[in-house]
């Protein structure tokens, strides 16, 4: 059963349709929300809040795009104003990671050095540009399904994906 008939199960009163949709989408949502907000635990309960949003609003879904389209949209808006409220820290996990190491090489130690300043470029880009890149790589989604989670044309999602891509070839190129 595809998402679209878990939907029109569920709008005929089997909650347990529902429970199959969770299933499928909690963990890779719970996985890009994690990429976007770097706090194992915000980002678990930004899922269940956007679970729970969709749950609520899935009577009034239109299905004009994907469950998968729409949940993420929901779960975007929820990071935005998670964002708004307190703004991530640049973490340097990957330095600390490798300095507690014994015996750690120059190699990986200047490997995660520039893992973290890609995380720093990546955490600086325009909110929309940093949103179109994470769900193009991480979330591997097409143009179109950027566009519609995120708003817009499925052009002016390519388009803030390359000016996100330049700006960090630029940033890490003149730290270089």
């Amino acid at each position: 059963m595809n998402d679209a008939d878990l939907v029109m199960e569920f709008r005929k009163g089997k909650t347990e349709a529902f429970a199959e949709l969770v299933e499928r989408h909690s963990r890779p949502l719970t996985r890009m929300i994690l990429k976007m907000v770097r706090d194992q635990e915000e980002a678990r309960d930004l899922s269940q809040t956007a679970l729970i949003k969709a749950y609520e609003g899935l009577s009034r879904f239109s299905m004009a795009s994907s469950f998968k389209t729409w949940l993420y949209s929901i779960a975007i808006n929820a990071v935005k104003d998670y964002v708004r409220k307190k703004r991530p820290i640049v973490d340097n996990e990957a330095l600390e990671r490798v300095a507690d190491l014994a015996g750690s090489s120059a190699d990986r130690l200047e490997q995660a050095q520039l893992v973290a300043k890609l995380r720093e470029a990546i955490h600086d880009l325009p909110e929309r540009q940093r949103l179109t890149l994470q769900l193009r790589i991480y979330e591997e989604m097409d143009y179109q399904e950027i566009a519609e989670v995120l708003g817009g044309s499925a052009g002016s999602a390519r388009g803030n994906f390359f000016q996100a891509v330049k700006t960090l070839r630029a940033k890490l190129g003149a730290q270089s």
